[in-house]
């Protein structure tokens, strides 16, 4: 067996691994509203870097709808979903979660029990 062929024999299984890699953050990416054709492309280049950065950048930055259950970004004022908006506390206007009775900022009580 020559060196080319030896070569041949682990290159086929990175390719394998680096198209099924790309694919699974581009269509990922697609469901979240990221830019899919990018990430889809810097799936491309290695393994398993790639699939680390994008699992740590786009998971970073986003909220739970507390109507409909889907992850938007904080930056963003309502839910690109169903126009459903981040819930804040009343006195102060921190943005809270859904199942706090509390707000742990001001001590507002959020919902009575």
């Amino acid at each position: 067996m020559t060196d080319i062929e030896s070569g041949a024999i682990y290159l086929i299984p990175i390719i394998f691994l680096l198209i099924l890699q790309a694919s699974w953050i581009f269509f990922d990416a697609r469901k979240r509203g990221e830019l899919y054709w990018i990430w889809g492309i810097f799936g491309l280049l290695n393994v398993p870097s790639s699939l680390l950065i994008y699992l740590i950048v786009t998971r970073y930055r986003k909220v739970v709808c507390p109507d409909c259950g889907r992850a938007f970004r904080k930056k963003e004022h309502s839910c690109p979903h169903c126009g459903g908006g981040r819930l804040t506390c009343a006195r102060c206007d921190a943005e809270v979660q859904f199942d706090w009775t509390y707000c742990p900022y001001c001590a507002y009580q959020l919902k009575n029990d």
